[in-house]
């Protein structure tokens, strides 16, 4: 994974729990009897939660636009094994044709 993608991952994970903790203040307050205070709680949990679904879409996007850069570049190795293959060069063809199999299984890995 990237460090952009690792970055928002984290950070999703991170509002999730602070989401969480705000429930757990909502449910103390409430136990005591603390209505206003139960709705501030609330609101703060709605806020986490709503962070890290942007957190999580942003780490989506991050990880379409790596995929992209795999396939882009197994397409690239591709190309120059048909080329290598064209020109006689038949080991270097299979070596390119190996290179774009592991780019297109990268790009796999990432969506999978």
């Amino acid at each position: 994974m990237g460090i952009a993608l690792d970055y928002q991952l984290h950070r999703t994970s991170v509002d999730i729990a602070k989401g969480y903790r705000q429930l757990e203040k909502a449910a103390t307050a409430l136990s005591k009897g603390n209505e206003n205070i139960v709705v501030l709680h609330l609101t703060h949990a709605l806020s986490d939660f709503s962070t890290a679904v942007d957190h999580a879409a942003k780490a989506e996007d991050d990880t379409c636009i790596a995929a992209g850069k795999a396939v882009d570049k197994g397409n690239a190795e591709l190309q120059k094994s048909i080329d290598a293959y064209a020109d006689g060069k038949v080991d270097s063809a299979q070596s390119y044709y190996d290179q774009a199999a592991d780019s297109y299984d990268k790009a796999l890995d990432l969506i999978g």
